[in-house]
């Protein structure tokens, strides 16, 4: 694909620290574990700020600026960027910090995309990825990957959100599952209107 082409299918990523939030029936076993999303090969980055939204490829010399994309102050920063019709992929890396000789956590990890409003919530969906992590052990390691394309020409400009939900099965339950932890990465979705300056 021609570096004008693929830029008529910008898209961005963009992540702040996943923090641990209590919820559910398990709101003790937020401290017990933690999370980390790991974005893999961003094409550049994007920064959203109280100006608008500026889009910039150094290796290929290129920037687009929309003044008309102003979010709330909580979904602004500088972010990966990724190109729409490749995949955007992500690490999710689980650690289990509870003091060994406790039992191993069967959690279930969700990451819920949507289409971002400017006021920061959630609106349209775009689909959803989860895994079932079996025995993580006291003091184990493991990551998940997860990878989505975002291909509608039809979606709005502007940036998405994947929520990341850790979710302790209770004796295998799947309709039992209480919420340890989640929280949000941002991102953006293709513009078919961007263009070389």
């Amino acid at each position: 694909m021609k570096p004008s082409n693929a830029l008529l299918l910008l898209g961005l990523f963009l992540c702040w620290p996943i923090v641990a939030r209590a919820a559910g029936r398990h709101n003790g076993e937020a401290d017990k574990i933690r999370a980390t999303i790991i974005f893999i090969n961003p094409y550049g980055q994007t920064t959203a700020d109280g100006s608008g939204t500026t889009y910039n490829i150094p290796q290929w010399n290129w920037r687009y600026y929309d003044s008309s994309l102003i979010y709330a102050p909580q979904c602004r920063g500088t972010v990966p960027l990724y190109i729409v019709g490749l995949p955007m992929s992500f690490d999710v890396t689980l650690t289990n910090l509870a003091p060994h000789g406790d039992k191993p956590f069967k959690i279930r990890v969700q990451a819920l995309s949507n289409v971002l409003e400017t006021s920061c919530s959630a609106g349209q969906s775009l689909g959803s990825q989860e895994f079932l992590v079996e025995d993580l052990r006291p003091g184990e390691t493991r990551t998940l990957h997860y990878s989505l394309n975002i291909n509608d020409p039809n979606l709005p400009s502007g940036l998405d959100v994947t929520k990341i939900r850790i979710l302790h099965l209770n004796q295998g339950n799947n309709e039992d599952a209480g919420v340890i932890l989640e929280s949000s990465a941002y991102w953006c979705p293709p513009s078919l209107r961007l263009s070389h300056p």
